[in-house]
């Protein structure tokens, strides 16, 4: 799968989301989609190409493990959702 900002036109962007992974990683293989069955367009930060984006997961978990949901509400709050099933059940019960 490429990447889930550019992958559907009709799509509407989430403000507030990012995904931390790579599209080769299994378990970001199921987030991808179910961001794509839900029709939505989620920044992916691939971890495997860009440094900086490890590293951010690095400094708020302690682990680069992927998948990560960056969740940034309105006030600017950060929630970090790890595992791929976690993120396919927040996605459903926000989106679905």
């Amino acid at each position: 799968m490429g990447d889930v900002e550019t992958k559907r036109e009709g799509s509407q962007r989430m403000a507030g989301l990012a995904l931390y992974g790579y599209p080769q990683c299994p378990y970001c293989q199921r987030v991808l989609r179910a961001v794509e069955s839900l029709d939505l367009v989620i920044e992916l930060r691939n971890t495997m190409l860009e440094s900086e984006y490890h590293e951010q997961l690095l400094a708020a978990l302690g682990r680069g493990t992927v998948p990560v949901l960056r969740i940034e509400d309105e006030p600017g709050d950060v929630k970090w959702l790890p595992e791929s099933a976690d993120i396919v059940r927040y996605l459903e019960a926000r989106f679905g």
